[in-house]
C-alpha cells in the first residue's frame, strides 16, 4: 500500500515574476497484492490508484495569485467585460482571481495466471482508467476567463488473453487477443452554455496586445471520440541450429465514431469593449451539420500485418538480426463524394489510402569484439513507422463539403447571445471546409540507422557507451490549402508570394501529401556505473539536430497547415522542429547506506541541463487584413527583419525599440533585410537538479519506505534558479502588419508590447510549477 502527497505549502516561491503560487494538492493512494490461487497452478494480481490534483493556472488579473494579467492595469476594463456580460445577457464568466483545474484519475488493473499443464501458460488481465484533465491556459497576451476551461476525459477498458505454448523441444507460440474500449471526451465547464468571445483590443488603441476570451472554449462545445479495437496477434518461434527464426502476423480492427463541430455554439471576435458593448462582432464563425446528415464521423479499419524474423547467432561473438513486416489498412467505409471538388481542385473527398501496402524492413547486429563481454559493437538500419494517426484520415468523413456548413463572417455582425439559436444566415456567408487525400498518400515512415560502442572501462566498474542514430524521413506528412493560389505578385519589401482565393463557397481545402524532406541526427555519450557497493550512477551527453517539414501537432487539416509559419504556405521548407533539443546533458548518483542492517538509507540525485525549445518570430496582421499575403491566415507569416530605419515605417514605438529587440536575439539579428527562418531561435537553457531521500523501516511482516522528494532542487535556496522558460505555441509576435505605405512601398509595423516594454512583457513565459522547488511526501508498506 501507498500514499503520496504534497500541497501548497510545500511549494517555493519562485522567481518574484510568477507571483502567489496559489491553491494546489495532490493525493495518490493505492495498493498491489498478488499471490497464489492454487499453489504452483493459477495467481492473481491486483493494483489499484487512485490520484486527486488541483492546479493553479498561474495567471490572475486582480493580483490575488500567480502572474498579473496586464501587469495590474486591467482590472477595470476586466470589471467592465464581466459586468457586460452579467448584466446584458445574464452570463458570468467568472472571477478576476487565479483560476485552479482539476486532473482526476482512477487506474485499476487485474490479472490472473495460470499454468495449463506443463506446455501452456494462460494470461487475463483487464486495465480501467478513468481519467480528466482540466484545461485553462491565460498568458501574457490572452486572459482566458474561468468559463472557457474545458476538460479531457477518457474511460478506457482493455482486456487481454495471452496463451503462451511449448510445442515442442525447439517451438514455441504466442497468441494474444486483445478487447479494448475507448471513450474520449473534450467538453467545457459545468456552467450555462455560451457563445465563445474574444476581445481583441482590450485597450482599445489598436496594438491588440492584450486579449480578453470567456464562453464556451470553440473547439469544445461537441467533442468526442469513441474507439472500439480488437487485436489479434500470434507469434511462433522456431529455433533450428543457430537460427532463431519467428513468423508472426498483428491485426487490428478498429471502429471509430468521432464528433467534432468547433464554434458549435457560435464564436465572436470583437474589436475592443466599446463594440462588445453595443453587441457589434468584427467576425463571426459557426458550423453545424446539413439537414439529413450526421456529424458523427464512423468508419471502420482493419490494418492486417504479418512479419518474419531471424536471430542467426552467425558466431559465437556475431548475432544478426534482420526480418521483414508488411502492413495493410483496409476502410470499409468511404466518406461521401463531394464532384465540387474534383471540378475546383482535381481530387476526390471520397479518396482515402486503402489497401495501400506498407513494406518495413530492418536488420542489426551485436558483436562482441573480443568474445570477452567487455567491449560490444551494435547497429541496425530499418524502415520504421509508429501508430497509424487515424484522426487525419476521419477527418475527411466529417470534412467532404457534405457534412458541415461554416459561416465564417466579417463586417457589423450583430451578437447572438444565445447558444442554441445562433444565426446560421449572415449575409450568405455559408461556406465549407473540405478536406482531401492525396490518392498516393502513405502513412509515414522513417529510414533509420544506428551504431553504438559499449565497452567496459578499466576504472571503478565504469562501462562506456557512444551511439550515433540517424533518421531520414521517407513519408511524412505534408499538408497544402488547394484553395488558395498564387497570382504571381509577390509582397514589395520582401519578395513573398501573393496568394488569391480559388472559390468564395470554400473556406479551405486542405490536401494531405506526402514529402520525402526531414531528418534527425542524434549522437549520445554515456559513462555508468552499474549497482554495486551501494553506489550506483551515471553521465551522459546528447546532441541532436531535427529538420521537418511539418510536425503534425494537431488533430485538425486546417491547424496542421495554418499553424506551419512559412513563406509559402503550400511550399513549405524543411526547418528545425518544434521539438528538437540541441544539447542535455544528465547525471545521476545514488548511494545506500547501511545496506547490511535492517534500516538502510537511500539517497539519489539526477540533474538535467537542456538547451530550449526553438520558437520563430511571425508578423500578426490587422483587421481588415487577414495576412501580409493574402493566405487568408496570419498566424503563419513569418517576419521581415528590416535592417535599418530607412526599411520600415513605425507607429505605436520607434526604430530604437525595434532595432534593440532584433540585436537582442543574435538569431534574429542575423536575418536583418530578410524574412527569419522557422524556428531559428531558442528559448533559454533549463537546469534543474532533483534529490530523494528513501529510509526503510521494518513493520511488522513487511517493510515500510519513507520517502521524500525535492524537485528542482536549487530553487530552495535561490528563488530565480531552475526556471524553465518557453514560448507560447512556439511563435513571438513582435509587430502587426497595417499595410503598405503607398509613396514607398515600405512595410508598416506597429510595434507590440513584447517591443515596447519588454521588462514587463517578456517573449519568455515561465512555467509556474516547473519553475518552483516543489517537495513531495510518500509511504509504501511492502508485506
Amino acid at each position: 500500500m501507498f500514499y503520496f502527497t504534497r500541497d501548497d505549502s510545500m511549494v517555493g516561491d519562485g522567481p518574484a515574476s510568477l507571483g502567489e503560487f496559489g491553491e494546489f494538492e495532490e493525493d495518490q493512494v493505492g495498493f498491489r497484492l498478488g499471490g497464489p490461487i492454487r499453489k504452483g497452478r493459477s495467481f492473481f494480481f491486483l493494483n489499484a490508484e487512485i490520484s486527486e490534483s488541483t492546479t493553479p493556472s498561474g495567471w490572475s488579473i486582480d493580483g490575488s495569485g500567480g502572474q498579473t494579467f496586464g501587469n495590474g492595469m486591467l482590472v477595470d476594463e476586466a470589471n467592465r467585460f464581466r459586468n457586460i456580460l452579467i448584466n446584458q445577457y445574464g452570463f458570468d464568466p467568472g472571477g478576476l482571481g487565479q483560476n485552479s483545474r482539476e486532473v482526476p484519475s482512477d487506474k485499476i488493473f487485474a490479472r490472473l495466471d495460470f499454468n495449463i499443464g506443463d506446455r501452456h501458460n494462460l494470461t487475463v488481465r483487464h486495465n480501467y482508467v478513468d481519467a480528466e484533465n482540466g484545461i485553462n491556459r491565460p498568458n501574457s497576451r490572452t486572459y482566458e476567463f474561468p468559463s472557457e476551461t474545458y476538460a479531457f476525459t477518457d474511460e478506457t477498458n482493455s482486456t487481454v488473453f495471452q496463451l503462451n505454448s511449448t510445442l515442442g523441444p525447439n517451438s514455441f507460440n504466442e497468441l494474444r487477443l486483445t478487447y479494448q474500449t475507448i471513450a474520449d471526451t473534450r467538453e467545457g465547464r459545468d456552467l450555462p452554455r455560451f457563445p465563445w468571445i474574444e476581445i481583441e483590443d482590450v485597450t482599445g488603441d489598436f496594438t491588440f496586445n492584450f486579449e480578453f476570451e470567456a464562453g464556451t472554449e470553440p473547439f469544445s462545445a461537441f467533442n468526442t471520440l469513441d474507439q472500439e479495437v480488437f487485436e489479434f496477434t500470434n507469434d511462433f518461434t522456431w529455433l533450428r541450429g543457430n537460427h532463431t527464426l519467428t513468423f508472426g502476423t498483428h491485426n487490428e480492427f478498429f471502429t471509430f465514431d468521432n464528433l467534432f463541430i468547433q464554434n458549435g455554439f457560435g464564436a465572436y471576435e470583437f474589436t475592443n469593449l466599446d463594440t462588445f458593448e453595443a453587441g457589434i462582432a468584427r467576425r463571426y464563425n459557426l458550423t453545424f451539420p446539413n439537414p439529413g446528415q450526421d456529424p458523427v464521423a464512423s468508419f471502420d479499419v482493419q490494418q492486417l500485418g504479418v512479419y518474419v524474423g531471424d536471430q542467426w547467432a552467425a558466431r559465437d561473438n556475431l548475432t544478426l538480426t534482420y526480418g521483414l513486416r508488411v502492413d495493410i489498412p483496409f476502410f470499409s467505409d468511404t466518406p461521401g463524394r463531394n464532384p465540387v471538388t474534383e471540378e475546383l481542385y482535381g481530387f476526390r473527398t471520397d479518396d482515402i489510402p486503402d489497401g495501400n501496402t506498407l513494406f518495413t524492413p530492418r536488420a542489426g547486429f551485436n558483436w562482441d569484439i573480443q568474445r570477452d563481454g567487455k567491449q560490444q559493437l551494435r547497429g541496425g538500419l530499418g524502415l520504421f513507422a509508429g501508430r497509424t494517426p487515424y484522426v487525419w484520415i476521419s477527418n475527411q468523413f466529417s470534412r467532404n463539403g457534405i457534412v458541415f456548413s461554416d459561416i465564417q463572417a466579417s463586417g457589423a455582425i450583430p451578437f447572438v447571445s444565445d447558444p442554441f439559436n445562433q444565426p446560421r444566415s449572415v449575409g450568405g456567408a455559408s461556406t465549407q471546409e473540405v478536406n482531401l487525400i492525396d490518392p498516393d498518400f502513405e502513412f509515414p515512415t522513417v529510414l533509420r540507422a544506428n551504431l553504438a560502442y559499449d565497452r567496459e572501462l578499466p576504472w571503478w566498474g565504469l562501462i562506456g557507451s557512444v551511439e550515433l542514430v540517424h533518421t531520414d524521413s521517407q513519408n511524412e506528412i505534408d499538408y497544402k490549402n488547394l484553395n488558395i493560389r498564387p497570382t504571381g505578385e509577390r509582397v514589395p519589401f520582401d519578395g513573398r508570394p501573393i496568394f488569391e482565393t480559388v472559390s468564395s463557397d470554400f473556406t479551405g481545402a486542405y490536401l494531405i501529401t506526402n514529402s520525402s524532406d526531414g531528418e534527425a541526427t542524434n549522437i549520445s555519450a554515456k559513462i555508468e556505473r552499474p549497482f554495486r557497493g551501494g553506489w550506483w550512477g551515471f553521465l551522459s551527453y546528447a546532441w541532436g539536430e531535427s529538420k521537418v517539414i511539418n510536425d503534425g501537432t494537431s488533430s485538425r487539416a486546417v491547424s496542421n497547415w495554418q499553424f506551419t509559419e512559412a513563406i509559402d504556405p503550400n511550399n513549405v521548407q524543411e526547418s528545425r522542429s518544434n521539438f528538437e533539443v540541441e544539447h542535455r546533458i544528465n547525471a545521476s548518483i545514488s548511494y545506500r547506506f547501511n545496506s547490511e542492517t535492517r534500516f538502510p538509507t537511500t539517497v539519489s540525485a539526477f540533474y538535467n541541463h537542456q538547451s530550449g525549445r526553438p520558437f520563430s518570430y511571425t508578423m500578426g496582421a490587422s483587421f481588415p487584413f487577414t495576412s501580409i499575403n493574402g493566405d487568408g491566415f496570419g498566424f503563419n507569416d513569418l517576419l521581415y527583419v528590416p535592417a535599418t530605419a530607412d526599411d520600415v515605417i513605425i507607429t505605436n514605438g520607434t526604430w530604437a525599440q525595434l532595432d534593440a529587440f532584433i540585436s537582442a536575439d543574435p538569431d534574429l539579428n542575423r536575418f536583418r533585410g530578410g524574412i527569419v527562418d522557422r524556428n531559428s531561435s531558442r528559448a533559454p537553457w533549463s537546469h534543474t537538479l532533483d534529490l530523494r531521500l528513501a529510509q526503510n523501516i521494518p513493520v511488522g511482516l513487511g517493510n515500510l519506505e519513507v520517502t521524500f522528494d525535492i524537485l528542482n532542487l536549487m530553487n530552495l535556496f535561490d528563488d530565480e534558479s531552475g526556471q524553465l522558460q518557453f514560448v507560447q505555441f512556439n511563435t513571438v509576435t513582435p509587430v502587426t502588419f497595417v499595410g503598405t505605405d503607398a509613396d514607398t512601398g515600405k512595410p508598416i509595423y506597429s510595434l507590440r508590447n513584447v517591443v515596447t516594454n519588454p521588462a514587463s512583457n517578456s517573449k519568455f513565459q515561465t512555467n509556474n510549477i516547473e519553475s518552483r522547488y516543489r517537495m513531495k511526501l510518500g509511504v509504501r508498506w511492502t508485506f
